[in-house]
């Protein structure tokens, strides 16, 4: 698309399929799609996005320059959405294909957006480095940190919770099952996914990373006044299949 380096690499972690596509284990990628069309919309770009389908990368890509005014100051990113085709437990090997091909060497320019058991619905956690058990509980980022041999990558986590304690559901049942609407599930998903585009977007923008987690991430309370929501999944195309 262009000769510009790539600013930063988003990738959202999910599982191919149709089967999947609704399941709290996707949260990475329904992300993806939310976040692609936000950004369609703000830059007044044909919607709906539109992936290329690289086989040899083993992921679907879209390489955008998205446009930005701060004040006074009008500025630009090159940023490559993807997701990988791998499924979820070998996402560090389709990560690498594609850092390779954009010459990306710099791990904290890697933002990987997945499904956290660990964090509670509707909330956010931010994190970058640590050691390796920073990365358990998430095959996914595992895998990353595996492939790339570090954590210095930025992860953000969007809270899924757990089955209820007393519960019969396992946790692979539940993160493979659907969002649902029982308890504002899926409305609370929905609001998730806008709270974590603003972070995300003010992120790549400022670089500060302290400042992104102190403002996005400390608030426990479920939000007020959520909109009631049908359906998690953003449209959008795939070229090249």
């Amino acid at each position: 698309m262009t000769s510009r380096p790539v600013d930063y690499l988003l990738v959202g972690l999910g599982n191919p399929g149709n089967e999947y596509t609704t399941t709290r284990h996707n949260a990475g990628f329904l992300f993806i799609d939310y976040i692609a069309n936000v950004m369609a919309m703000d830059q007044k770009w044909p919607t709906p996005p539109v992936y290329q389908r690289r086989m040899n990368l083993s992921a679907d890509t879209q390489d955008v320059v998205f446009s930005y005014t701060k004040g006074t100051v009008s500025n630009s990113l090159r940023i490559v959405l993807m997701k990988p085709l791998t499924y979820m437990n070998e996402s560090g090997v389709a990560v690498k294909k594609v850092m390779d091909f954009y010459q990306l060497t710099d791990p904290k320019k890697v933002i990987v957006v997945s499904d956290d058991i660990n964090t509670l619905p509707g909330s956010l956690a931010i994190q970058d480095g640590g050691d390796l058990k920073s990365l358990a509980g998430q095959k996914g980022q595992e895998s990353i940190g595996a492939v790339l041999g570090t954590t210095n990558f930025i992860r953000f986590r969007l809270g899924v919770g757990k089955p209820l304690s007393g519960s019969t559901t396992t946790i692979p049942q539940w993160v493979l099952g659907p969002f649902s609407q029982d308890n504002k599930e899926m409305d609370l998903f929905a609001w998730l996914m806008g709270h974590t585009t603003q972070a995300l977007l003010e992120f790549v923008q400022t670089n500060d990373l302290k400042l992104c987690r102190k403002k996005f991430t400390k608030s426990k309370k479920i939000p007020s006044g959520l909109v009631p929501t049908e359906s998690l999944v953003s449209p959008y195309r795939i070229e090249g299949m």
